[in-house]
């Protein structure tokens, strides 16, 4: 019945996260019972900081910045859906319950009036943000050289549930993505199988 373990990493949030204004580091545990279920747990860490012009009543640039981390974490199962089951390819169907804590922070040097000319900045930090959500997985995993596989998948979120924010949606949910309902994802892994 358990066939081994895989554990890796995803390139690809790596990637985004030092190229771009957000991205996660992540790490993933995939158990293999009889070559066709595979429990998968993955764990990350989210980070992103945005920072946006805009120009006031009085003509004045200034710059809106954002900022939040935080850890997540995701539970599930994927399925096998190859004929045979112990080939050093597979492909995947699956679903995760992920959920995630995390820090934001929302800052701007001041709205100007422009009648009275005065400025007053504006900060606002909200500890203990969370956000729930359910994700559809399509992936594939091939064997490439001994225990190392690559592999890549492609990930349909939906928000179940998320904190009330003071500011309004945030921008950057970690281990979900860009704000919103439901978005689109990605991984491209590197593992090794044990």
């Amino acid at each position: 019945m358990f066939q081994g373990v895989v554990a890796g990493v995803d390139l690809f949030g790596a990637i985004q996260r030092n190229v771009s204004d957000y991205g996660q580091y992540e790490a993933f545990l995939r158990l293999n019972l009889k070559g066709k279920y595979f429990p998968t747990f993955e764990f990350g860490r989210g980070d992103a900081e945005n920072k946006d012009d805009y120009e006031d009543a009085t003509g004045q640039i200034s710059q809106i910045i954002t900022k939040n981390s935080g850890l997540y974490g995701r539970v599930g199962c994927d399925f096998n859906v190859m004929k045979d089951k112990h080939d050093i390819y597979k492909l995947f169907v699956g679903f995760r319950y992920a959920y995630t804590n995390f820090d934001f922070e929302y800052s701007h040097p001041g709205v100007t009036d422009p009648k009275w000319k005065n400025s007053e900045p504006c900060f606002v930090k909200e500890d203990g943000c969370y956000a729930h959500w359910l994700e559809g997985v399509f992936g594939v995993d091939a064997k490439v050289i001994g225990p190392v596989h690559l592999g890549w998948s492609v990930r349909y979120r939906r928000r179940i549930a998320s904190s009330d924010y003071s500011m309004g949606d945030v921008w950057y949910v970690p281990g979900f993505g860009r704000s919103g309902k439901t978005c689109l994802g990605g991984t491209f892994n590197i593992s090794i199988g044990i």
